[in-house]
């Protein structure tokens, strides 16, 4: 990813990004629910973009188990894992 566009770019859009580049989902909401976690060890007033709610529907994840699903994301986003990410609450499927 072009390191200009990532410093204009909010960690919510990086990540709708790329979900939707390799997922290709029917369905993705991105939730930024950092607010929620405020006061927590770690959290500081200047933590931003670190906590996240996912739904997302696509058919890669046919076949695969829940744990199988969120490796793939975990594996995915890690590299904002390396920059602030702290937690990802995921809700995934494949389509019915």
């Amino acid at each position: 990813m072009d390191m200009e566009l990532e410093t204009k770019q909010t960690r919510k859009e990086r990540m709708e990004q790329v979900l939707k580049e390799f997922f290709l989902p029917t369905e993705l909401t991105v939730l930024d629910v950092s607010w929620e976690h405020a006061g927590h060890p770690g959290m500081t007033k200047d933590s931003k973009e670190t906590h996240f709610r996912i739904k997302m529907v696509s058919p890669k994840f046919h076949g695969k188990s829940t744990v199988e699903q969120h490796r793939e994301v975990y594996l995915l986003l890690g590299p904002e894992f390396k920059k602030g990410l702290h937690a990802l609450e995921m809700d995934l499927s494949s389509p019915n």
